[in-house]
């Protein structure tokens, strides 16, 4: 069920039938009972993991504002927050840290095997686990109270729209909803149903169509023309922005239909005009966190220009890590970092259009580049990859038949291929409006008319069964 999104909404449907049927009060209960379900029909181990890390977390933040002084204080803010990092370590990085000490010892000229554990990766484990951490530091820095509830705070962590891939929620808007009572409001009940129409539309019909594609071409790049490289880069942009934003969406609206309201995770982020700004509308719960809890405590912009790059840098190379156990990650991350130290830090003045269309265009040309690196198995790989878009180029008829081959492999690619520009045209008209059109002073838009459009998308073109979210491996 963890895995479906069809499934996911029809447990959705049938917690709502009895949610709103119970006071206001004890909502709540029903909503821990859904999470607790939603989860261990994933794995009962993992719920285990997760509830035991929840309440330990819960334990440790009511001790730390128990206490008298800075030092205990200071103290318990490690017991909390230092077994969290160590499981966390243990499950997504122990294999990667012990297999890159064994190749640099076999550079030195000893030989040692590296110590593999076989642990299956929680999911969501980098979610509810940064979520527990920013618990911790906000009472650490007298940001909010502790929770006495700990089936509030359970619930809080184990949240079933959420526990997946985000958004990471801070506990303070979230808890506070719980201590009201989550009640019937049509006006959020309305937004909840155009967020999902939004976010099947982009995860169903645009990143699932591109999948199969963006997956031959970067296993074997070598079988098809530089062309199709260029095309799988490209598509890789958009399917991971659709996969992503598109189960932040539903996550969002899942809230939404349940009385709950969430952060804004992406406002349209290929629309940005230089990095720092894309940096400001993709994954902003994320980017937000490693600002209050990564480069802010570091010192942020507040020290000297050399510790202000050396924050720069290892924030985002905290975000590459963050995301898998592979280098490729880390110089993913190093990228975007070198990339943030050499842009300017103001843009004055009004921008023409003309050189604000520029620079969009090569911003994102720049994100995808990087998306290279964020896809690709190997350090290796990526480069092999980089060498295949820039070596033997050619724009022959041939080439471009044989770049469109991958979509089916057979004469419908064609077809297949128009399909998918007429979906990702709809998604840039859309994006174009909530940036520069009307909707563009509020959080969130989807009016009548587009969610008919994208509606019947869904129902025609999408491409729907047990298709996991990319993000939710991270």
């Amino acid at each position: 069920m963890a895995s479906n999104v069809m499934l996911t909404l029809l447990f959705l449907g049938a917690v709502l039938v009895v949610y709103y049927l119970a006071p206001p009060r004890a909502r709540w209960g029903l909503l821990l009972a859904a999470s607790l379900i939603f989860y261990a029909s994933a794995s009962g181990f993992m719920l285990a993991l997760a509830g035991l890390s929840a309440c330990w977390s819960w334990f440790a933040g009511g001790r730390m504002e128990e206490t008298q002084t800075e030092r205990e204080k200071r103290g318990w803010l490690l017991l909390g927050i230092l077994p969290l990092l160590g499981v966390l370590f243990v499950f997504k990085y122990f294999n990667f840290f012990s297999a890159s000490l064994s190749s640099l010892l076999d550079l030195l000229g000893l030989s040692a095997d590296p110590l593999v554990l076989k642990l299956l990766l929680p999911l969501g484990i980098s979610y509810y686990t940064f979520k527990m951490i920013s618990y911790q530091a906000d009472l650490y820095l007298g940001k909010r109270t502790s929770e006495p509830h700990l089936g509030y705070y359970l619930t809080y962590v184990l949240f079933f729209p959420q526990i997946l891939s985000g958004p990471i929620e801070r506990s303070e808007g979230f808890l506070d909803q719980l201590h009201e009572g989550p009640r019937y409001d049509s006006g959020l009940l309305a937004e909840g149903i155009e967020r999902i129409v939004l976010g099947l539309f982009k995860k169903m019909v645009i990143a699932n169509r591109l999948s199969g594609y963006v997956d031959a071409v970067f296993a074997s790049p070598g079988e098809y023309p530089a062309l199709a490289a260029f095309m799988a880069a490209f598509f890789y942009s958009f399917q991971l922005y659709c996969d992503f934003s598109g189960y932040s969406d539903l996550a969002i609206g899942m809230g939404n239909l349940l009385g709950i309201r969430s952060r804004q995770n992406f406002r349209c982020p290929y629309f940005s005009g230089n990095i720092r700004e894309f940096w400001s509308r993709w994954h902003i719960s994320l980017s937000s966190w490693l600002r209050d809890y990564v480069y802010i405590p570091l010192g942020g912009s507040r020290v000297s220009q050399g510790k202000r790059r050396r924050n720069v840098m290892l924030t985002f190379l905290v975000s590459g890590l963050w995301h898998g156990d592979n280098w490729t990650f880390v110089a993913w991350g190093g990228i975007h970092g070198i990339w943030n130290l050499c842009s300017r830090r103001k843009e004055g003045g009004e921008v023409r259009p003309i050189r604000r269309l520029w620079q969009t265009l090569l911003t994102f040309l720049g994100v995808t580049l990087g998306w290279i690196f964020f896809r690709a198995e190997s350090l290796g790989a990526a480069l092999s990859y980089l060498r295949r878009m820039v070596l033997g180029f050619s724009l022959s008829m041939a080439d471009i038949q044989n770049s469109i081959l991958p979509f089916t492999g057979d004469n419908t690619c064609a077809a297949y291929f128009l399909t998918v520009c007429l979906c990702l045209v709809l998604l840039f008209l859309y994006e174009w409006g909530q940036v520069y059109g009307k909707g563009k002073d509020r959080e969130f838009s989807l009016s009548i008319p587009w969610m008919i459009v994208m509606g019947i998308g869904v129902a025609l073109f999408g491409v729907f069964g047990a298709s996991g979210f990319l993000y939710a491996q991270f």
